[in-house]
């Protein structure tokens, strides 16, 4: 077999109105290298929302698709409407992904409609990232945003990434396993410094806990772990690969999709701790008879079809 498949990260933007899922979408396109200059909403010139109605209305009314290469591997999303006149299609859309990443504006947090978003997620049983977006903006709060995680969805997140604010402006991350800073130096990428004084003790005591949480996922992670007080990075990847996939944990990362800042860690953790359609369940048709994803048989599963009265 192949490793196409092994390969191959499928995945919907999920999100209510307005949180910068289109956004956060172009800036994944303009990262791969699809698109040569990042679209903006506010000018009607994003790659996905091309329709004359959702540039007036400055945001999609119908679901977007893009195929694109990161790292040689190959990427497909979705990106679904949030707003409730356009969301019809979310069920539908969800079973043709292997995972979701979940947009969070950092000012408002969770809203009410976000519980009916990650209802939708836990019904099909997928994998979640999530990306709290606009982490640039005046009002964005990272510890409100992330809390409402688990105090308002009761899911289990977990800080992958965390923000560097200086002066009221977001000009990094911490890369919280290897414990590193990484400020942004344009066109999204970064240079990696020492973590602020002020930031240190936080970082440190985020990343002790996800360790140990970690390592009590396995009992012979455990037994290491308390034998010597730590665990290898590729012990830790590993351990994050499998807790995602199996929907025991949730990544949190952080990024501001209008600055083009943190698509490549995004991009990265897709790649990494994503599932691959070989590590979804069966799908099970209606006479209860199952089909796994196979490089040496074709199926398809229409999720959406066109009908064009002038084709």
């Amino acid at each position: 077999m192949s490793n196409s498949l092994q390969n191959q990260r499928t995945y919907a933007f999920i999100g209510t109105s307005g949180c910068g899922k289109t956004s956060i979408a172009e800036m994944l396109l303009f990262q791969s290298g699809i698109i040569n200059r990042l679209g903006s909403i506010e000018d009607g010139t994003t790659a996905l929302d091309y329709e004359p109605e959702e540039i007036k209305r400055r945001g999609s009314i119908q679901p977007g698709f893009a195929n694109f290469t990161w790292n040689k591997n190959p990427h497909s999303l979705i990106d679904i409407p949030g707003d409730n006149n356009f969301n019809a299609d979310t069920e539908l859309l969800l079973k043709a992904v292997d995972g979701a990443v979940l947009v969070i504006d950092a000012i408002d947090g969770v809203r009410p409609q976000t519980k009916k978003m990650w209802a939708y997620i836990q019904q099909e049983k997928l994998p979640t990232i999530v990306f709290i977006n606009k982490m640039d903006r005046e009002l964005a709060n990272f510890d409100m945003a992330f809390n409402s995680l688990s105090t308002t969805l009761g899911m289990k997140p977990v800080v992958f990434y965390m923000p560097i604010i200086e002066h009221n402006e977001f000009v990094g991350l911490i890369d919280i396993f290897p414990a590193k800073a990484l400020y942004f130096i344009g066109d999204g990428k970064v240079e990696e410094k020492e973590i602020p004084d002020e930031l240190k003790d936080e970082a440190h005591l985020l990343r002790d806990i996800s360790v140990e949480n970690i390592a009590g996922s396995s009992e012979e992670l455990m037994e290491k772990f308390l034998a010597e007080g730590t665990l290898s990075m590729e012990e830790i990847h590993n351990a994050l690969r499998s807790a995602t996939i199996h929907r025991d944990i949730v990544p949190v990362l952080v990024g501001s999709a209008l600055a083009n800042k943190g698509g490549r860690r995004l991009l990265n953790s897709i790649d990494a701790y994503m599932p691959s359609p070989l590590d979804r369940a069966p799908y099970e048709g209606k006479d209860g008879s199952t089909r796994k994803a196979d490089d040496e048989a074709c199926s398809a599963f229409v999720c959406k079809t066109l009908n064009d009265p002038f084709a």
